[in-house]
């Protein structure tokens, strides 16, 4: 990025004060220990999609092993991918990729009623067809001013508090509302308070590392943590591709429903990407969505090859940039190297699977209530009309009423339709989009 480009849009940051610029490579031990903090905070989300789809599914052990493991290696690429790029593919930013949870239901529906390789087919299908669609998608940004996207970010990060505080209780586990539990994820929060506060420079940059690091001690102190599960892992694991069976079609419907999850993907991972670009300061161009949005469907259809999940970009990222103040996209593409390391030696990946939810709950806590910081700074400097905040307030109270509708709101809508619509982030942001072209501006 040129000193020109970033006098332009360096302005347009908000609060988040980079140490790290986009293109800066910090050093190989500060680019590995960054890289291993940008991934903690996201790892326990990745795993988990794979091992609810497992427990539903009543898979054996060799499966769900194989599943974590595709999951791994297509995070890790597409990882790589959009921080370094790969021909038009890839944002160029320090974006982590991870599963997107909303691929649960259908994956388990079609395993269901056919075969687990008809459901892997299903997404490699829809992973190319968000590959195919992603130059369209490209030229959403045009409908992303900044009001828009900072409802966007407000969105997202306010939607996904109801994930953190179940990692952080410990919900739909033993150590449920347990006082140790909170506890713990009230500690993390208490850590990266003061950290931040009175720590500089290189020790509040890797603030989350640490902050982890002590909670997984702490943990371990407490008798948490069973460190059986990493004698019993294997060393070096090798991922075969279509451990389920070969390509196996899996009906229209399904490809269908699947294409649609795709579409939801398509709109969240838009306004993450231009998030992103704000943050570290470039401008907010065509080509990064483009990018982004391709390496979503060649990821997902590279996971699913090798028997794992659909990917998005991780909106966590947003918050681990303005807290710790690293936007290197080397160091997250080491973070991606990472993740691949993890899923080849799956030892190295049942230590950090040990993490309780707790200490990674309190974490992502605080950090979804920076992603929500950020939009409500960028609301804040562009909210100038009555028009803007009928924008802001209907996308909220779509969105956000979705998020809190009770079990059984949307059971009158056809289920193709419902994995959409039950998205409270992706219906609010569609909306803000929609409002945005429609409503007259005042003059």
């Amino acid at each position: 990025m040129s000193d020109q480009a970033s006098a332009v849009h360096g302005s347009d940051r908000g609060f988040a004060k980079l140490d790290l610029e986009l293109n800066d490579y910090p050093g190989p031990l500060k680019t590995s220990l960054f890289g291993i903090q940008h991934v903690l905070v996201m790892f326990t989300a990745m795993v988990g999609g794979p091992l609810i789809v497992a427990r539903l599914l009543n898979l054996p052990e060799e499966t769900r092993i194989a599943m974590l493991s595709g999951t791994m290696i297509g995070c890790g690429v597409a990882t790589m991918i959009s921080a370094l790029g790969l021909g038009f593919i890839g944002p160029r930013l320090p974006i982590v990729m991870g599963v997107f949870y909303i691929f649960i239901g259908p994956i388990v529906a079609i395993a269901k009623e056919i075969s687990l390789a008809a459901a892997m087919t299903a997404l490699i299908i829809g992973g190319l067809v968000q590959f195919a669609w992603s130059p369209l998608i490209g030229k959403l940004h045009r409908f992303f001013p900044p009001i828009v996207t900072g409802t966007t970010i407000l969105l997202i990060g306010t939607g996904l508090m109801k994930i953190g505080i179940n990692v952080a209780s410990g919900f739909g586990t033993p150590a449920f509302a347990k006082p140790l539990t909170i506890g713990l994820a009230a500690l993390m929060i208490l850590l990266i308070l003061v950290i931040t506060r009175f720590s500089k420079g290189f020790i509040r940059a890797l603030s989350l590392f640490i902050t982890m690091v002590i909670g997984y001690v702490v943990a371990a102190a407490f008798g948490l943590i069973d460190m059986g599960t990493v004698a019993k892992a294997d060393w070096v694991t090798v991922p075969s591709p279509f451990p389920y069976g070969g390509l196996q079609w899996p009906g229209l419907i399904a490809v269908i429903t699947v294409v649609v999850c795709f579409f939801a993907t398509a709109v969240e991972t838009t306004g993450h990407t231009l998030a992103v670009s704000r943050i570290v300061g470039v401008p907010q161009e065509g080509w990064r969505i483009r990018g982004a949005v391709a390496n979503d469907g060649i990821g997902s259809a590279l996971s699913a090859l090798f028997g794992g999940m659909a990917l998005t970009s991780y909106s966590q990222n947003i918050g681990v940039i303005s807290l710790t103040g690293v936007g290197s996209r080397f160091v997250v593409a080491f973070g991606g190297a990472f993740l691949i390391l993890m899923a080849l030696v799956p030892k190295v990946g049942a230590i950090i699977a040990l993490m309780p939810n707790a200490v990674l709950g309190g974490v992502l806590l605080f950090m979804f209530g920076m992603v929500a910081s950020v939009g409500i700074d960028i609301i804040g400097r562009n909210l100038t009309s009555r028009r803007d905040a009928v924008i802001v307030a209907a996308s909220l109270a779509v969105g956000l009423g979705i998020q809190a509708a009770p079990p059984g709101a949307f059971e009158a809508i056809p289920q193709a339709l419902r994995i959409l619509v039950t998205d409270g982030i992706v219906m609010g942001i569609l909306l803000a989009m929609l409002l945005n072209l429609v409503w007259p501006k005042e003059e």
